[in-house]
């Protein structure tokens, strides 16, 4: 009997952490995104730097001493997150994360928590969803949700592999999955 109530009290202990962390994580990224203060660029008198040049870096914002690229806007789902430069796990606790390509090769993939303040309902998207990436210079990337899927914990080629122009992902609550999302530029 001592060993059930034990275990009931690690149960709570270990919902009311979770429930704190993603409220926290919320609360985070909501900051950042006031501070991000993005003016979306309306110059159509030249090409974008990136069109001349892809292979240049996404611009760079610094704020509390972490470096975020832009935001991420997901309207099905009510969702708007600032996204940060590199994936770590420290970064990953305030907001998603590159974690792999840029937006100007076409090829950008953010990894996010699945707290229900992050990516916590990126499986409810369906094909034709529409996704927006918006650079620290104002540039906007308009995409199209394609398909979702699930790969493995490991599967590290699968995530990268394909011609996408933008994968979204989480962990699905086990954590030995990868909830998947797939997107294309819209025209």
């Amino acid at each position: 009997m001592l060993v059930g109530a034990v275990c009931v009290i690690a149960a709570l202990l270990w919902t009311f952490y979770n429930r704190y962390t993603d409220n926290k994580a919320g609360q985070l990224s909501q900051e950042v995104l006031q501070q991000l203060d993005i003016e979306v660029s309306t110059d159509t008198d030249s090409a974008p730097d990136y069109i001349i040049n892809p292979d240049i870096f996404m611009p760079i914002k610094v704020i509390d001493g972490y470096k975020y690229v832009g935001t991420v806007e997901i309207p099905s789902i009510d969702l708007t997150l600032p996204v940060m430069n590199e994936w770590s796990t420290d970064n990953s606790k305030i907001a998603p994360c590159v974690y792999s390509g840029t937006a100007y090769k076409n090829d950008l993939i953010i990894a996010g928590h699945n707290y229900k303040k992050h990516f916590g309902y990126i499986d409810n998207l369906s094909a034709g969803d529409k996704v927006v990436f918006t650079d620290m210079d104002g540039n906007v990337f308009n995409y199209n949700v394609i398909y979702t899927e699930i790969i493995g914990g490991d599967a590290t080629e699968d995530m990268l592999s394909g011609e996408w122009d933008l994968t979204l992902f989480t962990c699905n609550y086990s954590g030995g999955a990868r909830i998947t999302v797939r997107c294309a530029l819209a025209e």
